[in-house]
């Protein structure tokens, strides 16, 4: 479906900060992306800033400004109309003027982290041409594996998220610059100079540093809820729940089949474990 053009024009934002966007299914690692790449690059992270949560209390401390974006969104059907993008450069410009560098000034990035469907890269070129975005996945059976086993059923609404992770996983088939989740795990150093050049930055050798010491230091369990990573496997790959019916139908689906042989991840029944009993 077409998304609507606003029919007014469009504030200014020429004195706002450079937001770097990254887009994602959840439980597909941007959680810890986003705060990695927020401590390499020294700059503050406007986490679902969009909803569907009042994140100015603790752990998050947003402005009164979210509150006001967050209800904006919800009233607009959870599309960008100008009311909308006025709010979020409200806020992106309070997040980055709230944080202070290393060097001690404002912070000219911003980084939001955007799991969800409703927003589109397309929708950042056209209303945020000064904006960078970024397109993450991780293999969906993993995904969901993540919220079966943390007893979050519910997140699935009773289905198979199987439209949700196509929308995402389309987009990202159309992002030179996409990203997978696994590729944090092989080799963090080369994964956040991809991210860094995908939002046309350079950074030097210093900020990819600062941002793979997050990542080997940190785990986040739940957006910026984290702890210190154990050494074994991350929760989502030390037990397997995901229900077989689910796992038939992405292995069967044909665009799940092109994504998975895009991103390199196996295809066949016998590459994923065995159901667990009970």
């Amino acid at each position: 479906m077409p998304r609507p053009v606003p029919s007014t024009p469009l504030p200014d934002h020429s004195n706002q900060p450079a937001v770097l966007w990254l887009f994602s299914p959840i439980r597909s690692g941007s959680s810890i992306t986003v705060y990695a790449a927020g401590a390499g690059l020294d700059c503050p992270v406007a986490d679902e800033v969009f909803g569907p949560w009042d994140r100015t209390g603790a752990p998050y401390h947003y402005p009164p400004s979210q509150v006001a974006l967050m209800r904006a969104f919800e009233t607009a059907g959870h599309t960008l109309a100008p009311a909308v993008v006025a709010g979020a450069d409200v806020l992106f410009g309070a997040l980055a003027r709230g944080h202070r560098t290393i060097a001690g000034e404002p912070a000219g990035l911003v980084i939001c982290k955007h799991p969800h469907e409703s927003i589109a890269p397309e929708d950042i070129r056209r209303l945020w041409p000064h904006h960078r975005a970024a397109t993450l996945l991780r293999n969906p059976l993993y995904a969901l594996n993540s919220l079966f086993v943390r007893g979050w059923d519910e997140a699935t609404g009773g289905g198979t998220m199987l439209s949700y992770f196509s929308t995402i996983a389309r987009r990202w088939l159309a992002d030179p610059n996409r990203l997978v989740y696994e590729d944090l795990k092989r080799d963090p150093a080369a994964y956040f100079a991809r991210l860094f050049a995908a939002w046309g930055l350079e950074p030097d050798k210093d900020a990819i540093a600062r941002a793979v010491r997050y990542r080997e230091s940190n785990y986040h369990h739940s957006s910026k809820a984290r702890q210190a990573e154990d050494t074994g496997r991350v929760k989502s790959e030390r037990a397997w729940r995901v229900p077989e019916p689910i796992l038939g139908a992405y292995l069967a689906d044909p665009l799940m089949r092109e994504v998975f042989a895009a991103a390199g991840w196996p295809a066949s029944r016998d590459a994923y474990p065995a159901p667990e009993p009970g």
